[in-house]
């Protein structure tokens, strides 16, 4: 508002125009267009535009003594429905004014009078719409007036000897409406590729008289074209040109404190020198306003007085109102005011990958492992601590968030993110797809700065990943149904539970609780057909039935809710995988030097540490020959240890794999 003021206390504007300061220092600004600032030079970059975009520009000719700033216009800019953007600019500080000195005689008189003819571009409008990250198109409607002030004289008479001479301005306007279209081209995070094709369509105008058509601008169209390269956050490079010989190129550097230092260079083809003009220029920024400044200065100074005589003025040299032959050297400034959501993301998504399905029986790892991780850039010119967060509605309470990562200013990182589950997720009863939201915050700010959507594949509760560190998860010894199995069998088998030595109580319990089970179990192949398919403990119980995993599954719950520590054995022989097979191993709680206790063939125990890192002896029972009782499960259960690990040295080979289920 401060520039407004100025303005009007200036004086009329000549051969000036509303680019932005940051336009005018660095010269080739269409690829750079990312607001309602000098949105003509590619109206598809307004879709860079936060919320609202409200800016205003004031400049000084420095080759005009006695002439202070003057108001050069104002825009707007909105961003509509997050891919549109709409810009409107009014330009009166975009002119041209030729004056023709002319000499009449009338009555034997000579009279002195100038002929005016005034250029203007008052009005411009935009539209964009974002495609995707990379392509953006645009149009816009450019209207240019041509006026023209022709001096007229006539004579009043006063008397019969006395006349007066009566001027008369008569004033002949016409308005043209031009429409270009642009696109604006993102093929990497730091290369920017811009399009314009100027003057595409064009609606004459009349009013003005055919015996003026030499004062006529030329309507060409035109295709400009021009790039932009971010080498660092701090540096950007640009150049463009055009089919009418015109270009330009330019540097931006940013070293610290959010302030821009520019130069640009101006190229014309059909003037000599080459080099037309050298622009110079500062910008700042802070929070949600901008404010810039430039100084153009041109090289070749004559005819840069701000308005032209007719003897030297040519139309067919005028591509452009702002840059051309009769231009003078200017200092502009502008200030620009971001409202609404002013908050810029400083991060984006680049992508995000799951590394897997949610398995219902695991959920509660999940919340210690990666489930997924997000590739994440850091768009802003500082470093940022970035948060990953992970969200499945219904299925989660809250987002999960991930562990703060650096990310430095250009730089990319992938960053993982976990997931805590609710209870919901074990009724998923089959293999379904659900959508994610991955979400990313940098600092400590609370919103999210980018999101994206990710498709959750989710296994039914049953479903199993093969892995014998999950299948832990299966087992469910504080599930009431088990503890209620576990006690009402040892309550039947008190009496003879009684009298036991107590180092070999666990052992006992272990075989009355197994014996509890001859002859009432059914060892069937899995139902599903499919190797990956797991009951649950109550599950079992209750069907009476189930495979090798079901089973040991099975008595892994039970023997734990006794206070009995187990350990699958998972073997899966190179030769034969087909033949892979789980079978269990329980802690005794004996001292290996009570082994006589247990067994007199010390090949039917194994000596390991148990959870309090002590060694005792174990039992190995083949889960599927419970069901004729503990003697025979535990004689296979050792035989099968025996083979595949003391034999065939399955450990050490690394195709046995013993687990604990703590």
């Amino acid at each position: 508002m401060l520039f407004c003021c100025i303005g009007m206390t200036g004086s009329t504007a000549c051969a000036q125009a509303i680019f932005s300061p940051r336009a005018s220092a660095l010269g080739a600004y269409s690829a750079l267009v990312r607001d309602a600032r000098g949105f003509t030079a590619n109206p598809a970059g307004i879709v860079g535009i936060r919320d609202w975009d409200i800016y205003t520009a004031t400049y000084r000719g420095t080759s005009t003594s006695g002439e202070g700033f003057v108001f050069s216009g104002f825009g707007i800019g909105k961003r509509v429905f997050g891919n549109n953007a709409l810009a409107f600019q009014y330009t009166p500080g975009t002119t041209l004014d030729v004056i023709q000195p002319a000499s009449f005689k009338i009555a034997g008189l000579s009279i002195a009078a100038e002929r005016q003819i005034s250029y203007s571009e008052p009005v411009a409008a935009a539209y964009a719409y974002r495609f995707s990250d990379q392509l953006s198109l645009g149009v816009q409607a450019r209207m240019q007036t041509e006026t023209i002030n022709e001096p007229e004289f006539s004579l009043l008479p006063l008397t019969d000897s006395l006349n007066a001479v009566v001027p008369v301005q008569q004033e002949y306007t016409r308005s043209t409406w031009f429409a270009d279209v642009s696109a604006l081209w993102r093929p990497a995070e730091n290369i920017a590729l811009s399009a314009l094709w100027s003057g595409l369509i064009r609606f004459n105008g009349s009013g003005i008289p055919s015996s003026f058509d030499a004062y006529t601008l030329p309507r060409k169209r035109s295709l400009e074209l021009g790039a932009a390269w971010s080498i660092t956050p701090a540096l950007i490079v640009a150049g463009e040109g055009s089919t009418v010989k015109l270009g330009s190129c330019g540097v931006e550097w940013i070293p610290a404190f959010n302030l821009a230092i520019r130069a640009g260079v101006y190229g014309d083809g059909n003037e000599s020198p080459f080099i037309d003009a050298f622009s110079l220029g500062l910008g700042w920024s802070y929070l949600f306003l901008e404010a810039d400044a430039s100084y153009t200065r041109f090289t070749d100074q004559s005819n840069r007085r701000g308005t032209v005589s007719i003897s030297t003025f040519d139309p067919s040299g005028i591509n452009d109102l702002a840059m051309n032959p009769f231009s003078r050297d200017r200092v502009a400034l502008s200030i620009k005011a971001i409202l609404g959501n002013v908050r810029e993301s400083p991060v984006r998504i680049e992508g995000v990958e799951m590394l897997g399905g949610i398995y219902p029986s695991a959920y509660q790892s999940l919340a210690y492992r990666p489930i997924g991780r997000v590739r994440v850039r850091n768009t802003s010119r500082k470093p940022v601590q970035a948060r990953a967060s992970f969200f499945v509605e219904k299925l989660m309470d809250q987002p999960t968030e991930s562990q703060p990562a650096s990310i430095q200013p250009g730089e990319s990182v992938e960053i993982p993110f976990s997931a805590v589950f609710n209870d919901r997720v074990k009724g998923v009863p089959s293999v379904t797809i659900r959508e994610g939201t991955v979400g990313v915050t940098a600092a400590l700010e609370s919103e999210y700065d980018d999101r994206a959507r990710a498709r959750v594949l989710i296994h039914g509760r049953n479903d199993w990943d093969g892995s014998t560190g999950s299948l832990r998860y299966f087992v469910t010894p504080d599930d009431p149904e088990i503890i209620r199995t576990a006690r009402e069998i040892m309550l039947k088998n008190k009496d003879s539970l009684e009298g036991v030595p107590a180092e070999l109580g666990l052992l006992r319990r272990a075989k009355v609780l197994c014996d509890a089970f001859r002859g009432t179990l059914v060892y069937v192949s899995d139902p599903k057909h499919l190797t990956e398919f797991v009951q649950y403990s109550t599950e079992t119980l209750r069907s009476r039935t189930g495979d090798c995993t079901d089973m040991t599954v099975c008595f892994a719950s039970l023997l734990s809710s006794m206070g009995i520590s187990t350990a699958f054995v998972d073997v899966v022989p190179p030769a034969r995988p087909e033949k892979s097979h789980i079978f269990l191993l329980f802690d005794t709680g004996i001292s290996p030097q009570f082994g006589d206790h247990v067994s007199s063939n010390p090949k039917r125990y194994i000596l390991r540490k148990s959870k309090s890192e002590r060694e005792t002896i174990w039992i190995p029972l083949e889960s599927t020959a419970i069901t004729r009782g503990f003697d025979e499960a535990w004689t296979e259960g050792a035989q099968q240890y025996f083979d595949d690990v003391e034999l065939g040295l399955g450990l050490v080979s690394g195709w046995v794999h013993i687990v604990d289920v703590y």
